[in-house]
């Protein structure tokens, strides 16, 4: 293993650690606003954060396990795949923007295939936080979803709800794997592949005396990543509403979810208002991705300052 792979390592276990912590509980109000915003009293994001807390903003932290072991993960394969692709392509004779656009759509695609079951195991646990209050005053329903807060237990009921079947379950957790192929290229396309070029042409401007500065201040790498992740994930935002409702959607014993493909997602999601509604949540999310995408590239970007990459 390289000296470079390392360092990409631990930047990513850095920047996965670090930007979990702080977009972890907009996340949560994210999930509920797009699955079950006719639940709460009022679907506006402050109040959907007031019902969930109930005095105790660790609940928001609901679920944090699996995304935070995804990040670290997938930043790893993102972070790698980008920059190898970036170098074949390169090589190729491609111009440099279809370079770095090729390269973060396709690295996209990779984290995909990690992040979809992720997803779906960190939205199970983040539903849990379904209350009396919220549910209004359904007590059983509360009894009920309280029982599966934590992972091991989502685990066996994930197992007895497909009847022990390995099949079954690879198949509920792959859930709105497509719609999220699409959520993850278009994001990593945008985000990182915007970013790389942005980011080169500021270093060139800004150092085109010299050639001793490999790094670009924090405060840039701060600026053009909140730009390039806000961008991003307005743009991929409706993919992300689709995986996320699929994902959310139950089946009952021996019958199929009716949300379980993407046209007939599609169409729920229209009918409960619109286009509109294939964005709702969309302004605590936007800021979650600044805080994300700024923290990610912050941490990995000083990590590899300080190992010296």
């Amino acid at each position: 293993m390289t000296t470079n792979t390392l360092h990409n390592i631990a930047g990513s276990i850095t920047a996965g650690c670090f930007s979990t912590i702080l977009g972890h509980p907009l996340d949560t109000v994210k999930v509920h606003q797009q699955t079950s915003a006719h639940k709460f009293t009022n679907p506006s994001s402050l109040h959907v954060a007031k019902e969930l807390c109930q005095g105790n903003a660790l609940r928001l932290f609901k679920g944090i396990g699996p995304p935070m072991a995804n990040q670290i993960i997938m930043n790893s394969v993102m972070f790698s795949v980008f920059h190898k692709l970036k170098d074949v392509t390169s090589q190729s004779g491609m111009d440099e923007k279809s370079a770095s656009l090729c390269s973060g759509l396709l690295s996209g695609f990779a984290t995909a295939c990690l992040s979809t079951p992720f997803d779906w195991f960190k939205i199970q646990a983040q539903l849990s936080l379904t209350n009396k209050q919220v549910s209004r005053g359904s007590i059983t329903a509360t009894t009920e979803v309280t029982a599966k807060t934590d992972v091991l237990s989502i685990c066996k009921h994930l197992w007895h709800d497909n009847n022990h079947r390995m099949t079954k379950v690879i198949q509920t957790i792959y859930r709105g794997h497509v719609p999220n192929l699409a959520r993850e290229g278009v994001f990593t396309m945008v985000y990182l592949g915007t970013y790389d070029l942005i980011s080169n042409a500021v270093r060139a401007k800004r150092y085109q005396q010299t050639n001793q500065q490999k790094y670009l201040p924090m405060h840039d790498v701060i600026m053009i990543s909140s730009f390039t992740g806000a961008c991003a994930w307005i743009c991929n935002y409706p993919f992300d509403t689709i995986k996320s409702v699929m994902q959310s959607s139950k089946k009952k014993q021996g019958t199929e979810s009716n949300l379980s493909t993407i046209g007939s997602t599609i169409q729920a999601i229209y009918k409960s208002g619109g286009v509109t509604s294939f964005f709702r949540g969309m302004g605590p999310s936007t800021l979650r991705a600044m805080l994300v995408t700024s923290a990610r590239m912050l941490a990995y970007e000083k990590t590899l300052q300080i190992l010296g990459d």
